[in-house]
């Protein structure tokens, strides 16, 4: 087996803490985004990447949304009742058609 030093153990942490300070919305400030539900509502605007929650960087993001399952057992077992059970309506659908 491979032994890793602290020393890098350390930068690689350091490495990933500085590149999730700089994730930047690619929309710049002030841009119009054209998600106008209502008529008389006004257009959203584009604010700037650090007035965002925190959370919103990670959503898309697949391995923090495991992470954050893997923390809690309840919501992972209904997200994996669930992908069961659409799975098993998909088949039933296919049967029917035969």
């Amino acid at each position: 087996m491979f032994s890793v030093s602290r020393v890098l153990l350390n930068k690689v942490e350091t490495k990933a803490s500085s590149q999730a300070a700089k994730i930047v919305s690619s929309c710049a400030a002030g841009t119009v985004l054209n998600l106008q539900i209502k008529k008389s509502g006004k257009e959203p605007v584009a604010l700037e990447s650090h007035e965002y929650p925190d959370w919103l960087w990670t959503v898309l993001d697949a391995q923090a949304q495991a992470e954050k399952l893997a923390s809690d057992p309840i919501k992972l077992r209904r997200k994996q009742l669930r992908i069961a059970n659409r799975a098993n309506i998909k088949q039933n659908n296919f049967l029917a058609k035969i």
